[in-house]
């Protein structure tokens, strides 16, 4: 097949691209590799994150997770993400020795800390 085993960007679509931005630089230790009047891209290991301007008045935030953010110790990750204020579900196990947390970006959008899986 033409397509590539590999998933490049992933995508968070928000209403107001300029308190995104805010809020995931202050959060969050990450670069950013590029940005424009409508996205903001991070620089990340492997697959990029870029947040992007809707331009839709009805989206809806992700009520779930769809990809997570990797961390080698997750207390200490929630205990940085709770000081900094952010709301977040505390920490949770998950399949194969996993453990992690739900947190919540201004918009309402769910993101996941975990730990990798232990093989």
């Amino acid at each position: 097949m033409y397509i590539r085993n590999r998933i490049n960007t992933c995508f968070i679509h928000l209403k107001d691209l300029k308190k995104g931005k805010e809020w995931y630089t202050t959060v969050f230790p990450f670069e950013i590799a590029a940005e424009g009047d409508d996205f903001l891209e991070f620089k990340m290991e492997g697959t990029s994150l870029i947040l992007l301007q809707s331009h839709h008045e009805d989206i809806t935030p992700l009520p779930y997770s769809v990809f997570f953010f990797e961390t080698p110790d997750v207390d200490i990750a929630f205990e940085e993400l709770t000081q900094k204020g952010v709301k977040t579900d505390g920490i949770q196990p998950f399949p194969d020795g996993m453990r992690g947390c739900h947190v919540f970006d201004p918009e309402g959008n769910m993101l996941l800390i975990c730990t990798p899986p232990v093989v």
